[in-house]
């Protein structure tokens, strides 16, 4: 991770933007010490790269943080140690950051043959995400109204004049109503030919947000399964047997690998209340 550090320090001048936000940024995370305070320093110089300079090494170097660390934890730090020096609510680097990673995903340079995200799908991939979580940060520091958007207009003036601060309100409303179509309704507001980079991020958006609404209600019924089962007494092989299903399948969605069907749920909550009352001397009564 040093070398992150080392090529920005060789790009930045005397008196520029990035050496300021360079050494200004850094006195702000100096406390921390080992690892943790290394990690933090990649973080920060591979941001600050991407937005001053933004070369294809940088990408690659976020490909590795990326790899080492999760994209999660990524978007978590880079929002982190840009905060000390990145005004509020518009948190200008977040929206410059932002900017660059959606260009290289959805932009001209996905679009243009011998770029390097347009010849590697994993990259524009990893910038789609990368500017997504970013976005997903929630720094509660922005309460501006949501723009009402009907018309094409005024969801480009939401890409052109827009913030960090803006767009993560949107993207927080689109995570909390990911069926209620409203990205449908701002894809519909768009030619896919004439705007593609608008519309494959707005797509994009609309992906990962059902994506992750799915994954916690997986998760949500797994839990479910999961206690259950235990108020029954039973072991799960006892409890597989119950439901006319094999240990191996009950323990696919006692984990969440697989999330059973309606029917079968229905059937898991009628067999488990009926082992409770027989566990307790008292007649089954209706499902």
């Amino acid at each position: 991770m040093w070398g992150m550090v080392a090529r920005l320090e060789a790009r930045v001048g005397i008196g520029d933007a990035a050496r300021q936000h360079w050494y200004d940024a850094q006195a702000a995370i100096r406390p921390r010490e080992g690892r943790p305070h290394a990690v933090r320093r990649s973080i920060l110089a591979n941001a600050l790269s991407l937005i001053h300079f933004d070369d294809d090494a940088d990408v690659r170097d976020l490909q590795r943080l990326d790899q080492e660390i999760g994209s999660n934890q990524t978007a978590s730090l880079q929002d982190e140690v840009l905060a000390a020096i990145d005004p509020v609510p518009g948190r200008p680097l977040v929206t410059q950051l932002v900017r660059t990673l959606g260009e290289r995903a959805w932009g001209k340079p996905s679009r243009t043959p011998g770029s390097l995200t347009h010849d590697d799908p994993d990259l524009r991939e990893l910038c789609a995400g990368a500017a997504l979580r970013l976005l997903m940060v929630d720094d509660g520091e922005d309460d501006r109204p949501l723009p009402t958007l009907t018309t094409e207009e005024a969801l480009l003036e939401v890409f052109r004049g827009g913030d960090a601060g803006l767009w993560r309100r949107m993207v927080a409303a689109a995570l909390s109503e990911p069926w209620a179509g409203r990205t449908e309704h701002h894809l519909s507001l768009l030619d896919p030919d004439e705007r593609p980079g608008e519309f494959q991020g707005i797509q994009a958006l609309a992906g990962m947000a059902r994506r992750i609404a799915e994954e916690d209600e997986r998760r949500a019924v797994a839990d479910h399964i999961r206690a259950t089962i235990a108020g029954t007494g039973l072991t799960q092989r006892e409890f597989a047997s119950l439901v006319g299903t094999s240990p191996s399948r009950l323990s696919t969605y006692v984990t969440g690998s697989v999330t059973p069907s309606a029917a079968m749920l229905l059937r898991i909550n009628r067999m488990a209340k009926r082992a409770r009352s027989s566990a307790h001397g008292v007649p089954d009564g209706p499902a």
